[in-house]
């Protein structure tokens, strides 16, 4: 006999992680694209005292961020850096290594942001949380692809550390060339894998509790 359940609010303790994970994914990748923007000034000549506003005003233009990291490919590419005295071979290609990647997060991202989510509590009061059914069987297409992930939590702080860490290596690079080479190029960052989580079951667990509330002190 199955187990009963009933559904929850978003207020729930038991989607808390969730709205963590969530809320930390779409800080990290507004990061990731305000580095890239200051990555796409310095690909355009932008360096020490002088005024990077007419660029960023290019940048700020574009409606999509799919938009804004084709500009940077393309300043990157029409670029004569690879040229520039201590600067890498590898320059252009690492730009373009950051925009690849960026797309492959961007596609989770939207998995994850777009979804429509929904949660159940069991009689033992552990918590479900999962894509709405009814979105899977009417053919979402995020929703879908969201719901063959077993673990969304470690799915979701994927997408944060991914974006985390291409902000971290594209501000180094910035840097590197902003300054004109004299801070050395980066190495390319050690990219965060994902958990094999479709190897078990998605998880239920008990909700946090909330902590007890103080008695209101009697009035003197």
């Amino acid at each position: 006999m199955a187990a009963s359940k009933r559904i929850i609010s978003f207020s729930h303790p038991g989607f808390r992680p969730y709205v963590s994970a969530l809320g930390q994914l779409a800080l990290a990748w507004n990061e990731l694209h305000f580095t890239l923007g200051l990555l796409y000034c310095s690909t355009m000549g932008v360096r020490v005292g002088v005024p990077v506003s007419q660029h960023l005003a290019v940048w700020y233009a574009l409606k999509t961020d799919r938009a804004q990291r084709d500009i940077l490919l393309a300043a990157a590419a029409s670029s004569r850096l690879q040229d520039a005295p201590n600067a890498p071979n590898t320059i252009i290609a690492d730009i373009e290594w950051i925009c690849n990647r960026a797309n492959v997060v961007e596609d989770a991202r939207n998995n994850a942001i777009h979804s429509p989510l929904w949660g159940a509590e069991y009689h033992n009061e552990t918590i479900e949380i999962s894509p709405r059914p009814a979105a899977v069987a009417q053919g979402h297409v995020r929703a879908r692809r969201l719901a063959g992930i077993q673990d969304l939590l470690a799915e979701f702080r994927w997408c944060r550390d991914a974006s985390l860490c291409l902000a971290e290596y594209a501000l180094a690079a910035h840097i590197s060339i902003f300054r004109g080479f004299a801070i050395p190029w980066p190495n390319r960052p050690v990219w965060p894998t994902r958990q094999a989580t479709n190897a078990r079951k998605r998880r239920r667990q008990k909700p946090p509790k909330s902590p007890p509330r103080r008695p209101l002190s009697s009035p003197t």
